[in-house]
């Protein structure tokens, strides 16, 4: 069975590899004897403190955006509800559908 991939999981990766980076980044600029190397390597210092901020304020959003998610249907629901009907079935059949599986009444 294939594992499916979260949102945390990419960012974790990205987040990985771009802190892996700044440091090999940090190591070569502090041996470097040209002009500019030392505001390249303080540039490469604070971003090792400024990724893992922003990764963690972006898993904060999307954990704060789920749990204040409306109640019902959820994306996924409606997608697969929308390829149905892109594949010719029914509009008014799936409408039923939903309206029968979330108590949903039709509005006058």
């Amino acid at each position: 069975m294939k594992k499916k991939v979260t949102f945390k999981q990419i960012l974790a990766v990205i987040g990985l590899l771009l802190i892996v980076g700044m440091y090999v980044v940090s190591i070569v600029f502090a041996c470097m004897a040209k002009p500019g190397a030392e505001g390249m390597f303080m540039a490469s210092i604070v971003a090792t403190v400024i990724v893992p901020i922003v990764l963690y304020i972006f898993i904060a959003l999307d954990k704060w955006a789920k749990k204040n998610a409306p109640e019902g249907i959820s994306y996924k629901e409606m997608r697969a509800y929308n390829k149905r009907i892109k594949n010719g079935e029914d509009p008014q059949k799936v409408a039923k559908e939903i309206e029968e599986k979330y108590g949903i009444e039709e509005e006058e």
